[in-house]
């Protein structure tokens, strides 16, 4: 590769990615947001009618531990410490090759608790990426610590239902402060670059860019998809036990279960689980398993989130897997 074609790909890469936040490692990151969000909507439409699909007639004699309820009985100064992960993996024939890794810690603790709802911060720690040495790694892994540290604050409803990011204004301009700073850096660093391209269009594109991505509360409440999928369940009442369901194409099958699980942190609490695979075509046409497992505390917090997509491609499988991992709880 020519250093002229090195240097296009490097801003190529300064560009896209200054614009995203700690969560966005990349553009197989995004098309995985976009994949889970449809899903998210199918699997909650699909398991709302698991619910309605039970005996109408008997539904007023169901015994409360026939079914699982999830919600959230959060109480202020609640404080819970996760840690998140994704990897994307390529499997051709017998032979698994990790594409990209990243993660973090974060933490929510809640804020506020009214009757119509919860209001939660979030901060995050920790960021690491497994391909750092890189261009694109290294800028990402940059902006994340960079926003390492602040606070979002999120609401949700009187069940724990994700509702939006609430300082989406603050977060929109601290990602321009952020991208500035390391542009600046970059600059002063390689001083070269100067004679390049040119410093102030590049901050304008980066701008735009931000804009598109981050321009709105709905479009920064999208980049959070990690919260949408911790909060996922909340509000939805499933009957305990196992069924599978067929519709447009899709097989559903879902196990709701109860009882305490294991776990090493001798927790006596009652926790509850649901497990959930969905059997399709993406809407491209490729065929796509997508598999989601959450255990909860008895209050309704998250204790654990696997979300995974596997998808059967011409020649090669890619496995995507982002996990949400419970490390401390305090009240």
């Amino acid at each position: 590769m020519s250093g002229k074609t090195k240097r296009k790909t490097f801003f190529s890469c300064s560009i896209k990615f200054l614009s995203l936040p700690l969560y966005c490692f990349s553009n197989n990151y995004i098309q995985l947001k976009m994949k889970m969000k449809t899903m998210l909507c199918a699997v909650l439409l699909f398991l709302s009618m698991a619910a309605q699909a039970q005996n109408q007639e008997a539904a007023d004699s169901v015994a409360k531990d026939s079914v699982v309820r999830v919600i959230g009985w959060f109480c202020k100064t609640d404080t819970l410490e996760y840690n998140y992960s994704m990897v994307v993996a390529e499997v051709v024939g017998t032979d698994t090759t990790v594409v990209e890794a990243g993660g973090n810690d974060f933490s929510i603790c809640v804020t506020d608790s009214t009757k119509k709802g919860y209001t939660l911060e979030l901060v995050n720690s920790n960021p690491w990426r497994s391909d750092s040495t890189s261009a694109k790694g290294r800028m990402t892994l940059e902006a994340a610590r960079m926003a390492a540290g602040t606070k979002v604050r999120f609401s949700t409803d009187e069940m724990g239902v994700f509702q939006g990011i609430i300082n989406w204004k603050e977060l929109y301009k601290n990602a321009l402060d952020y991208q500035d700073k390391l542009v600046n850096r970059i600059y002063y660093e390689h001083p070269a670059l100067y004679a390049r391209q040119n410093i102030s269009e590049l901050k304008k594109q980066i701008k735009q860019n931000t804009e598109e991505l981050m321009g709105s509360k709905e479009k920064i409440t999208n980049l959070f998809n990690h919260l949408k999928l911790l909060f996922a369940f909340h509000g939805k009442q499933l009957p305990v036990g196992e069924s599978t369901i067929n519709m447009e194409g899709n097989s559903l099958y879902y196990l709701a279960r109860m009882g305490a699980l294991e776990d090493e942190s001798d927790s006596n609490e009652n926790e509850y689980q649901l497990y959930s695979e969905i059997t399709g075509k993406d809407d491209e046409g490729v065929p796509t398993h997508y598999y989601y497992d959450y255990a909860y505390f008895d209050d309704g917090w998250p204790r654990s989130v696997t979300a995974t997509v596997d998808e059967e491609k011409a020649d090669k499988r890619v496995i995507t897997q982002m996990t949400i991992n419970w490390v401390r709880k305090a009240w």
